[in-house]
């Protein structure tokens, strides 16, 4: 069961930066407080030091510390994310990686409407909803992703150690290229999508993922399309959503990054210890 949360974060803060990274890291840091592992803040940027076991680490979550780099580079590559998911059996939105503007064209002239995104971009960057092939001409097209255009809610399902311990539903309003203002709604545990929860565990599984947020779409028809994988989600709309539970994520984050550095028992010791019992 997902605990409902909702804290208040008063720790230093490195710097008078406005980023959606540095309020994530914010709530780290408060939460490896509270673990007691004597953060302090290295860089003004949001990577800080925490003590485990006697020893200095270093959290950097534009690293997402909780996967692998193979792993990150594999889903923060859309194009070969979709590529394994495929492999998988798992449903795509229409997509295609053009080498040239006559193939851009051609999928436009496909589907009517389409999503051009960059292949490495993050953060709803960049993006550009296209209906004239015409919109196609100021982009390097080889190093975008072009998907269908399909309207609908988006969902976002925060996926740790193979289970989902959050949920919420965004509202950008209608552009897709500008800055939108945003609106989070999260679920209790009960209202979530029993399929997306285990789909979303699949994604995660599938890229070898401790740690995602599996971003979909679902349309009119209440059909979900997996929109993107993305290994370093922003924490702050779990923790202060629009409206909704709140979900202690970076707490949630912080236990994992503490288990997975718990000190290992030799398996000789081990053996031992079992047969003196």
């Amino acid at each position: 069961m997902v605990t409902a949360f909702v804290a208040d974060f008063n720790v230093a803060k490195p710097g008078a930066l406005h980023s959606p990274k540095l309020s994530t890291a914010e709530l780290l840091y408060g939460a490896a407080t509270r673990l007691g592992l004597q953060p302090v803040w290295i860089t003004p940027d949001g990577v800080f030091a925490v003590t485990i076991n006697w020893r200095e680490m270093y959290i950097n979550f534009a690293r997402s510390p909780l996967n692998s780099d193979n792993s990150v580079s594999l889903a923060k590559d859309k194009y070969i994310a979709r590529l394994i998911l495929e492999r998988h059996g798992i449903t795509n939105i229409p997509f295609a990686r053009p080498q040239s503007y006559a193939q851009a064209e051609t999928f436009l002239a496909r589907h009517g409407a389409i999503i051009a995104k960059p292949v490495a971009g993050s953060g709803a960057s960049d993006i550009h909803h296209v209906t004239q092939a015409s919109q196609l001409e100021g982009l390097n097209v080889q190093n975008y992703i072009l998907e269908k255009y399909i309207a609908g809610q988006e969902m976002r399902y925060l996926v740790l150690d193979g289970s989902v311990i959050g949920m919420y539903h965004s509202e950008y309003g209608v552009s897709v290229a500008s800055d939108r203002p945003l609106q989070c709604i999260s679920y209790p545990e009960d209202a979530w999508d029993d399929a997306l929860v285990a789909l979303s565990s699949q994604i995660a599984r599938a890229l070898d993922l401790t740690f995602a947020a599996v971003d979909y779409l679902v349309d009119d028809d209440g059909h979900a399309h997996v929109l993107e994988v993305n290994t370093m989600p922003d924490l702050k709309w779990f923790h202060s959503p629009t409206s909704g539970p709140a979900v202690d994520a970076a707490g949630r984050f912080m236990h994992a990054i503490l288990a997975a550095n718990q000190p290992v028992m030799p398996e000789h010791l081990l053996t031992a210890k079992v047969r003196s019992s």
